[in-house]
């Protein structure tokens, strides 16, 4: 058997060895706006979400985010690159993407890690995110763990053919949803758990403005609801509990986020994600109206899209190898 001072010896030198490996990441600082809000009022504990059913058990994988035609078909992109048909009951495989495709940029930066899309009914103009100049969706606790604003809002005119940049230095943009007007947009920058609304239109356009901030949990996708308000889908929660949530506690340490991302492999994170569905309806002005939970998992968690149609709810999530639906949200 070995020592205690040849243990001690080892030790020390697996510990030099992980100081010396090089880290994956480069993070920076960054301090949450205070503790998570009370889980009370608009917010408070419900089983909303639990009133629904699942479709399409093991025939898809990571449903994450919806459309619908004229013809009131749904469209949802997986996870593992495919395009399906939803009409009814019945699912059909479209196309299977994200093979052979060549790189492409905005300003000199290239994408990598494209998100969210609106297009505008007005002037057909498509805004859209993405997330990170570093990782893509693979790695994205990477790029959560990491807290740079290394995302960017984006605009290409198929009239001319230009891409623009709107905004930059964001915190892992993703969901953006248009206003009923098209005056503004709101945007969710998911590693740091708010929402920002930026002006298309009137006096203020062109800047932008924080509406929500220090959210329970972190945003993915944005969506206009059929009675005007927003619905937000959280891929993960942030309660109050007797510790601080896991990225609160490491947010203000470079040191112990290299430190995690040498030694623990990205699966393993998942065991520190709760099993729990919720989701917020917001107002325009970003004040919290509504939610609808699911405490225990038995329908859905890691919501990352929520898309009213036709008096439906399509709950998106890249963790679920089937599609939740909640047939009544009133």
């Amino acid at each position: 058997m070995l020592g205690k001072r040849a243990i001690l010896v080892v030790l020390l030198s697996v510990a030099v060895w992980i100081y010396f490996l090089p880290s994956p990441i480069d993070p920076q600082p960054y301090t949450f706006k205070g503790p998570p809000p009370l889980l009370e009022g608009p917010l408070a504990v419900n089983t909303r979400l639990q009133n629904g059913r699942r479709l399409f058990t093991g025939q898809l994988h990571g449903p994450e985010s919806f459309t619908a035609d004229q013809e009131g078909n749904v469209y949802t992109g997986t996870v593992d690159g495919k395009l399906w048909r939803i009409h009814q009951e019945t699912l059909t495989l479209i196309a299977h993407m994200g093979q052979d495709l060549q790189e492409c940029g905005a300003a000199g930066v290239q994408f990598a890690f494209l998100n969210g899309l609106e297009i505008s009914s007005q002037t057909g103009i498509i805004y859209f995110t993405d997330s990170s100049s570093r990782w893509g969706r693979r790695h994205v606790k990477l790029e959560v763990i990491e807290t740079n604003a290394l995302g960017r809002l984006l605009t290409f005119d198929p009239a001319s053919g230009r891409v623009g940049v709107l905004l930059d230095g964001l915190y892992m943009p993703n969901g953006i949803a248009l206003s009923p007007d098209e005056s503004f947009l709101l945007l969710a920058e998911t590693s740091i758990g708010c929402v920002l609304r930026y002006w298309l239109k009137g006096p203020k356009a062109g800047t932008k403005e924080v509406i929500l901030n220090n959210m329970p949990g972190y945003p993915d996708n944005i969506r206009l609801s059929d009675r005007g308000t927003f619905l937000v889908g959280l891929t993960t929660t942030r309660f109050r509990k007797l510790v601080p949530p896991f990225l609160d506690l490491i947010g203000p340490y470079p040191a112990v986020k290299r430190f995690l991302a040498k030694v623990v492999p990205l699966s393993w994170y998942n065991m520190l994600l709760p099993r729990y569905g919720l989701v917020l309806e917001l107002d325009a002005e970003g004040e919290v109206v509504g939610s609808l939970h699911d405490p225990t998992g038995s329908l859905t968690w890691a919501v990352s899209d929520v898309f009213a149609h036709q008096g439906r709810l399509y709950l998106g999530s890249t963790d679920l190898p089937f599609l939740p639906v909640l047939e009544d949200w009133s």
